[in-house]
C-alpha cells in the first residue's frame, strides 16, 4: 500500500474544485438558487478527523509496545482509514472550495455571501481531514520497514 502523499491529494482537491466550480457557475447561470452548506458537514468532518487521529494514537502506542492486545489487522485497517480520512478531506476541500468560488461573485448579496462562509467554514473543516489522516497514516508506520525498503509504509 502506497502513502499519501501532498501531490496526490493536491490533484484529487483540484480536480474536485473544478467540477464543483463548473457546476456551480452552470447552476448559478440558469438562476437556480444554490442550496446551503449544512452546519453538520463541518461538524462530521471533525468528528472524522478526531476518530483518525484517536485509531492513529492507538496504533503509534501498539507499534511502541505500549498495547499488546491491539490486533495487528485492526492497525492495517486503521492505516486504510488515514488515507481514506485523507483522500476524502481534499475531496471535500476541493468540492467547498469549488463551491465557494462558484459564489464568489455574489459576495455582496447577503444571502449568497452566508452560503460563501459556510462553505469556507466546512473547507477548514475538511482540511483537518487531510491533516488528521496524514498524521494518523504517519502513526501507523513500522519503523522496521522504513530501515528494510528505505521508505516508510503503512501497517
Amino acid at each position: 500500500m502506497s502513502t499519501l502523499t501532498w501531490q496526490r491529494l493536491t490533484i484529487v482537491g483540484l480536480v474536485s474544485l473544478t467540477l464543483v466550480w463548473l457546476l456551480v457557475r452552470t447552476m448559478d447561470q440558469s438562476g437556480a438558487t444554490p442550496p446551503h452548506v449544512p452546519w453538520s458537514a463541518w461538524l462530521i468532518s471533525l468528528v472524522v478527523a478526531g476518530c483518525a487521529l484517536v485509531f492513529g494514537w492507538q496504533v503509534r502506542s501498539f507499534l511502541k509496545g505500549k498495547r499488546p492486545n491491539l490486533s495487528p489487522l485492526r492497525a492495517a485497517r486503521t492505516a486504510v482509514f488515514a488515507q481514506a480520512t485523507g483522500y476524502v478531506g481534499a475531496i471535500l476541500m476541493g468540492a467547498y472550495g469549488g463551491y465557494a468560488l462558484g459564489l464568489l461573485d455574489g459576495w455582496s448579496h447577503g444571502p449568497r455571501r452566508e452560503v460563501i462562509i459556510s462553505a469556507l467554514i466546512a473547507l477548514a473543516a475538511a482540511a483537518t481531514m487531510v491533516v488528521a489522516g496524514l498524521i494518523a497514516e504517519h502513526w501507523c508506520r513500522h519503523s522496521d520497514d522504513d530501515e528494510d525498503r528505505g521508505e516508510a509504509s503503512p501497517a
